[in-house]
């Protein structure tokens, strides 16, 4: 029963490791595209347009999407704590709106519906609460590992998400033409202080994804020194463990679960 817990621990944490590994795949190279977009608008414009020419956007995009869904999908149901059930199924929820959008921008690449401006506006506002999630979700398995100071970095991970949600919320009240009835559209007319909101807007969204993704890579790592440091004890305690001794595996399971209870 207890070899049964063990197992059951085991396989938990392969899936987790997996679920990164995806959610990593989605985001590394989104955090170094999103870079090189800040780099172009604040120096070098040469650099957006040829991201623009090389569709790195558009296939980078298709990437994170699909990537972040799966991963998710994989961290869904993994723990029963019911904190960690809710946020992985409303970020779950939130990457299935993702791919409905993916569907809906696949269908209209030259954003010429009606409904292209909003269908966008809407995705950067799931973004920021992604944000928060990822980082929460990945704070609390690092924590969970044995890394105390990664729920301070997700703190502040999530801090900035939230204050990154109110200038683009700010921002979005510039751009958007709210008298012109549904679907909404943007002001033909762009201020100087909407361009300021923008470019904080992205500045704080760069920063924030450079932030979650660390944290993904990280809950990658450690859960596969984790995973890897079990196999070893599991090897050792079946070369070593007399038949009267107690097995070591009784031990992990017992902490694991109350860990899992305290921490998650």
């Amino acid at each position: 029963m207890i070899e049964q817990r063990y197992d059951d621990f085991l396989k938990t944490y392969m899936l987790c490791r997996t679920g990164f590994l995806f959610l990593a795949i989605g985001l590394v190279p989104a955090a170094f595209l999103q870079l090189l977009l800040v780099v172009g608008q604040l120096g070098d414009p040469r650099i957006s347009f040829w991201i623009d020419q090389t569709r790195c956007l558009e296939w980078i995009s298709t990437l994170t999407t699909w990537s972040t869904l799966i991963g998710t999908t994989l961290l869904w149901g993994r723990w029963d704590n019911t904190s960690w059930q809710r946020r992985t199924s409303l970020l779950m929820t939130m990457c299935l709106i993702d791919v409905a959008i993916w569907f809906l921008d696949l269908g209209d690449k030259q954003a010429l519906g009606e409904s292209a401006w909003f269908r966008s506006q809407f995705g950067h506002a799931l973004g920021w609460a992604e944000f928060a999630l990822l980082a929460s979700l990945s704070g609390d398995f690092l924590t969970h590992l044995g890394l105390e100071q990664a729920e301070e970095s997700a703190k502040s991970t999530r801090s900035l998400a939230a204050s990154g949600a109110m200038i683009w919320l700010l921002l979005f009240c510039e751009l958007a033409n709210l008298r012109a009835g549904w679907p909404i559209r943007p002001n033909p007319q762009v201020q100087l202080q909407t361009k300021l909101l923008f470019l904080g807007a992205e500045l704080i969204s760069t920063i924030c994804l450079i932030q979650v993704t660390a944290l993904v890579v990280a809950a990658l790592r450690q859960s596969d020194r984790q995973i890897r440091e079990m196999a070893i004890e599991e090897r050792d305690d079946e070369l070593y463990t007399l038949p009267n001794e107690p097995d070591r595996r009784i031990e992990f399971a017992t902490a694991a679960a109350s860990d899992q209870s305290r921490t998650m």
